[in-house]
Formats: structure tokens, sequence, C-alpha cells
């Protein structure tokens, strides 16, 4: 075998063997995510209001929670998580809970040994769920309806250097008129939670993977996210570029970036894995790289709530 030959043959299996690691590489690319148990301070952070019957155990839901997440995770095809049984059996082994807020320091440890980027920790400090009476307007009847809220305070860490990237308060309330009284309260429960998640699951994304724009074509942009979100179609996203970097004088410390709108889109259509928008205003200035949060409507042009003969503006009283 002459030298010209076994090297054409050394160069087709690098070839062929770099074809091969193209995926591998790829899901190399996805950071790994770990979630630890969600966790209560006590019981009596969960109230379930009389006549509300539920079969399982509320504490049973809680906890479910972050099996919950892991779930909804994965569907962003954003990240690897970590399985339940493998974290467990690392965390038993070095003697550290499963559940609760773990330190930044012992973040770094853990995240060594299970081979976590960052860290999800939960803490529920309110559950609460009920049947609520309310008046049908014009007439005298009286309807029952399930009513529920959660509360959630969520961390995320990079266990690479210890930081905080995100840390977020989610409220989330739920109600279900159940008209044929099919659903039960367990089937409602579940619900609030599943609600609660895809908000947290939102959050989680968009701290570690802010919303931007990856593609601008004449007025239309597209977005770095998909399915999921928590915009819809129809709904306004501001456009920002970020400025000169904010530093603590005192601790050195990054205190991000300033940011400045360019512009605004608005959402026309949801895929799978990203989305596109309309361009209403800025084109021109608006470019690929640039950040996107949702915008919210103006006092002053936000229509007033209509009320009528019955109804009341005033919160759920619990």
């Amino acid at each position: 075998m002459n030298f010209s030959h076994a090297f054409s043959r050394l160069f087709h299996s690098l070839f062929l063997f770099g074809l091969l690691a193209l995926p591998v590489i790829a899901m190399a690319a996805r950071p790994t995510i770990a979630v630890l148990e969600f966790s209560t301070d006590d019981k009596a952070s969960i109230t379930i209001a009389p006549g509300f019957v539920v079969v399982q155990r509320v504490e049973d839901t809680t906890r479910l929670l972050s099996s919950d997440l892991m779930t909804y995770l994965v569907k962003t095809n954003k990240f690897n998580v970590v399985e339940r049984s493998r974290m467990k059996d690392i965390l038993t082994e070095q003697e550290f809970s499963e559940s609760g807020y773990i330190s930044p320091e012992s973040a770094v440890k853990i995240g060594q040994l299970i081979g976590a980027d960052y860290f999800v920790m939960g803490k529920i400090e309110m559950l609460k769920a009920g049947i609520k009476r309310k008046k049908i307007p014009y007439t005298d009847t009286v309807r029952s309806l399930y009513a529920g809220k959660m509360i959630v305070n969520v961390r995320i860490v990079d266990s690479r250097g210890g930081k905080i990237v995100a840390a977020d308060k989610f409220t989330v309330e739920h109600e279900d008129r159940n008209p044929k009284g099919e659903l039960t309260a367990d089937e409602f429960l579940e619900a609030l939670k599943e609600k609660t998640v895809k908000e947290i699951v939102n959050g989680v994304v968009s701290g570690v993977f802010p919303l931007k724009i990856v593609k601008v074509t004449g007025n239309t942009v597209y977005i770095n996210r998909g399915a999921g979100v928590d915009f819809e179609v129809g709904g306004l996203l501001s456009v920002l570029t970020q400025g000169e970097g904010l530093i603590d004088p005192d601790t050195g410390e990054s205190l991000g970036s300033m940011e400045e709108e360019v512009g605004v889109v608005e959402v026309t259509s949801i895929q799978k894995k990203f989305s596109k928008a309309t361009i209403i205003s800025g084109e021109g200035s608006i470019k690929k790289g640039a950040l996107l949060r949702s915008r919210e409507i103006e006092p002053d042009t936000a229509p007033p709530a209509e009320l009528t003969p019955g109804s009341s503006d005033k919160p759920v009283s619990w």
C-alpha cells in the first residue's frame, strides 16, 4: 500500500468520523439542567377549603411539581435534563438533601458530580384550593366553581460558577366552572399544577436563553422560541438592544446592561421550535440577536373593565 492510498483511506475515515460526531457535538451544545425536588415550608402553606374533596395527598401533588417540570423542560428542546434516579443516587451518596435550596457553593460541587450546568430549585409558598360561589348577573342563581392559587419561588443556579442566574416568584390562579360536574377536585389540582409548571418553564428558559431574534427577512422576524411560550399570536413584543454594561463600583459585580427599545413586533405564528412576528415599528433598526420582551398595554390606552349587575372587580377573598 503506497503512502497516497493510505492517506486517502485515513482522510476518508476521519471524514466519516466527523459526520458521525456531528449529532454528538450538536447535543453537547445544549446545557444540562437538573431539577431538585420542590419543597414547602410547612403544611400551613397548603390550605384546602371545606367541600373540596381530594383523593390524593395534596403534599404528593406539590412534590410531583418538580417531576412535571422536568417533563416540560425536555419538551422545550433547549436542555439535556438529568434523570431523577441518577440525581437521587448521587445526592444520597454525597449526603445532600434532594429538596430545598442548596447553596451556590454546594451547587458547584454537585454540578460536577452530576454533570449539570444549571440547577432549578423551587419552594412552594402557598397552595390554596376550594369551591367559590358566584352569583350569575341578572338572576338569583348562584354558581359554584373551583378556584385555586399557587405561589412558587424559583431560583436557577449556574453550577459552573455558583452564580444565581435568575430568581422569580410565580403567582398562578386558576378557576373552572365545571358546568356538568364531571371535573374532580384532583383533576382541578392537576390543571392548576400544569398551569404553574408551564409558567415556571417559560421563566427557566428565559433565564438561561433570553428571547431573541434569530433572523430578519424584510418585515418578518424569527424568534428563538416556539410552542409553550408565554405570548400569543397577536401579542406585541418590544425589541431591545443591549448597551453599556453596568458594574457595581463597590463589589465589581456585573449588574447587567442598559437596554434601549428600538422597535415593536407583532406575533403572527408560533411553531414547534420557533415563532414569527411582523415588524410594527423600527424597521431598519431591528437586527439579528436583538432581545425581546412582552410589551405591556399602556394604562391610558387599556379599555376599562365592563362591570355588570352582580359582578365585582374585587379580588377573591380566601
